[in-house]
């Protein structure tokens, strides 16, 4: 037996498969072309009967935001100014009062395009054919309002004003301060007046508004200089009464000099205070010996270092040193020793008296000293108590003075403002000017009637393109030989063509035309079968199919017949439901056949009849038992074929739809080989899949699929040139 074949499981990943959406575009082509021809002419007729479109132009140029008259290098030169302000003055050319303005300038509300619709709503709705006040019950109506003729024509003027405001488009040069204004209109020439006339209207506007605003300010700073002068005259009135009354006639390098005399009073005053504690030390030291000799009070570094002391202290060192030298040539009682002894006790004496004396002059100084401090800091205070009234009498002057040199500031600044203001008012440059005048536009920019027609064309055929697609996605069938691997992931045996047929419904089978496409097509299979188990040849051999109708038993009937010209072969009828294998052997339809050997109302070579014209053994269905599941399960059955094994070489089982029943499932259990019938372009894939699933599941020997009613041409022009149909068949040569 041959080994069984399993269903391959689906691919994880879809893979775009473009070569199919190419062949579904092939296949609709002519009704793609059809229906891309009727939506192009009904397009290009919509389009001729569209009012053309003609577009005016005219550029600006956007000079300054601002013009200083005074700095004339402004006056030719742009300035760099921010984005906002231009994107705001593109803002300005868009808006509604600039288009009023328009309209106003060129008469528009008169010309025929606005004046002809210039009845009011109510009236406009008293003349409609139909309403919804119509459906509602009737009541009391309210009467028209009745317009003036000023009225009515400013709701023409404001009708003209949303035409020209809605169609004027303002377009920025990138990176440059230049604008294109465009307007869009079915007269040409008015399209080109609209466009001058918004460009020169936005300039004017402009330059009246800058007068009208330097006419203001002129008024306003006319007012503003009478108050400053009036403030002005009473600062300095003011300050003229301080002055008076304090008595002042210039202060100019007072305040610094006050200033250093109170800073030398203050290094004085320091100076003194150190002096005074010195002399307090020095004092306090004094006082703290009490009745202390010469000697311990020259230990008092105030009295050892007073000059005096020390021209004294010198003498008596020098008289000292006299009488330790005449001492060592001369004797005690020598005049010289005694006459230097004598200046030595004079001069000590002198010491002595003079520590006194100084010490006594320690406590004099510590009062002249204590009285000069006091002395000083008095000054001091008085001289400051001066500077403080003098600084606060010099901060108010300072103070008016202020006041005054602020209102005389402004005073001169607004002065010379509308001087300037007043005699430059009439010059004013303007902020934009015209680059291109719009002209009257040679010919329309829409509609592109060749564009309409040639946007219609591809977007058509796109259009049937992917209906062609999408119906080639849901067609759900076996159409190719091709989509067997691809949908069924099984084997395909062979392809069947369409044949042909008569009004019958009959065509030439394998045995009537052997050199016919048909014939060739069941040699082909006749040989996958037989390639299929080359070292265990299946001798039980099921056909089966998904639905009735798909051509099987007739494919079992000319494989039989293509078998039997190599083999010794026999075919069973055992769709016990429907049988139509002995019509189709020209057979009595109650010749004894399966059911009735299986029932035991006949022997088995009686159920067995012999075709001479396909030269094959037959054993048709029988009559239609009412239980032919528990006929094919049978043993008698089983056994049956067991003997037929041994007698015939092929034994091709004709079997019920998988689908319909199970006797296919039963039937396969006995089998070596089963093949499946498909008919092409007929059977869903889903039905088919879930038969073969069946057959697999049920460990059943699959050895492929058979394409039935292949329509070669059809294919060819659907898929390409890669199909071929009974010519070539024709010149094969009969194989034996």
């Amino acid at each position: 037996m041959s080994q069984p074949q399993t269903m391959g499981s689906p691919l994880g990943d879809e893979i775009i498969d473009f070569a199919r959406y190419m062949r579904a575009v092939l296949h609709y082509k002519w009704a793609i072309l059809g229906l891309s021809l009727a939506i192009t002419l009904l397009v290009g007729l919509w389009a001729y009967t569209l009012e053309p479109i003609y577009r005016a132009s005219a550029s600006l140029v956007l000079e300054s935001e601002e013009v200083n008259v005074v700095n004339v290098e402004q006056v030719y030169s742009m300035g760099r100014k921010g984005f906002d302000y231009y994107f705001t003055q593109f803002e300005i050319l868009k808006s509604r009062s600039l288009a009023e303005r328009v309209v106003r300038k060129l008469n528009l509300h008169k010309h025929p395009l606005f004046a002809s619709g210039g009845t009011d709503a109510e009236e406009d709705n008293e003349t409609s054919g139909f309403s919804l006040d119509t459906l509602l019950p009737a009541r009391e109506k309210a009467l028209p309002v009745q317009l003036t003729i000023e009225q009515r024509e400013q709701r023409v003027i404001e009708r003209a004003t949303s035409y020209v405001a809605g169609g004027l488009e303002v377009t920025p040069v990138e990176y440059s301060y230049i604008a294109h204004l465009n307007f869009e209109s079915i007269d040409p020439r008015l399209a080109a007046r609209i466009v001058n006339a918004a460009a020169q209207v936005f300039i004017d506007a402009n330059l009246e508004n800058r007068l009208a605003g330097t006419l203001q300010a002129t008024q306003w700073l006319t007012t503003r200089l009478d108050d400053l002068k009036e403030n002005l005259s009473q600062s300095e009135a003011a300050l003229q009464a301080f002055r008076e009354q304090e008595g002042l006639v210039d202060i100019a390098g007072v305040t610094g000099s006050g200033g250093s005399e109170l800073q030398l009073l203050s290094m004085r005053m320091e100076e003194a205070r150190e002096a005074r504690i010195e002399a307090q030390n020095i004092k306090e030291d004094v006082q703290s010996m009490g009745s202390a000799t010469v000697e311990e009070l020259m230990t008092v570094p105030a009295v050892l270092e007073h000059q005096v002391i020390r021209d004294i202290k010198r003498e008596q060192s020098q008289a000292e040193r006299r009488v330790s030298e005449l001492g060592k040539r001369y004797g005690r009682k020598h005049p010289k020793i005694i006459a230097a002894q004598s200046d030595m006790a004079a001069a000590t004496a002198d010491l002595s008296e003079e520590v006194r004396k100084v010490v006594s002059g320690i406590g004099r100084e510590y009062e002249l000293a204590l009285r000069n401090e006091q002395e000083l800091e008095a000054s001091w205070e008085a001289r400051k108590s001066e500077m403080q009234e003098f600084n606060r009498v010099e901060f108010r002057l300072q103070e008016l003075q202020r006041e005054v040199d602020t209102n005389l500031q402004l005073y001169n600044i607004f002065f010379t403002r509308i001087k300037s203001v007043s005699e430059t008012g009439g010059f004013e440059k303007p902020h934009a000017r015209i680059l291109d005048k719009a002209t009257v536009p040679a010919g329309p920019v829409r509609p592109n009637k060749r564009l309409f027609v040639t946007a219609a064309l591809v977007i058509s055929l796109l259009f049937g393109c992917m209906v062609a697609v999408v119906l080639d996605m849901l067609d759900n069938t076996v159409a190719r030989p091709e989509d067997v691997p691809e949908k069924l992931k099984a084997s395909l045996l062979g392809t069947i063509p369409k044949m042909k047929v008569d009004k019958d419904g009959v065509f030439e089978h394998l045995w009537q035309n052997p050199q016919g496409s048909y014939a060739e097509a069941i040699r082909t299979i006749r040989t996958g079968v037989v390639l299929s188990s080359l070292d265990d040849p299946a001798k039980i051999i099921l056909v089966t199919s998904t639905l009735p109708g798909e051509g099987k038993s007739t494919s079992v009937l000319n494989l039989g017949s293509a078998l039997g010209q190599m083999e010794n072969t026999l075919i069973i009828g055992a769709d016990l439901r429907r049988p139509s294998l002995a019509r189709m052997c020209s057979l009595a339809p109650n010749h004894r056949g399966l059911s009735h050997f299986v029932s035991g109302a006949a022997d088995l070579d009686e159920c067995i009849e012999k075709v001479e014209e396909l030269g094959i053994y037959v054993m048709p269905a029988g009559i239609i038992p009412p239980n032919p599941l528990e006929m094919i399960s049978s043993k008698r059955f089983v056994e049956a074929l067991e003997q037929l094994k041994e007698r015939f070489d092929r034994i091709v089982i004709d079997s019920a739809p998988v689908q319909a029943v199970s006797d296919a499932l039963i039937l396969a259990s006995y089998a070596d080989s089963v093949l499946y019938v498909v008919k092409a372009d007929s059977t869903p894939v889903t039905q088919i899949q879930k038969g073969l699933a069946s057959i697999v599941a049920n460990n059943e020997p699959l050895t492929g699929v058979i394409l039935n009613q292949f329509d070669a041409k059809k294919a060819r022009s659907y898929y390409g040139s890669g199909y071929q149909d009974g010519d070539y068949y024709a010149s094969q040569p009969e194989p034996t």
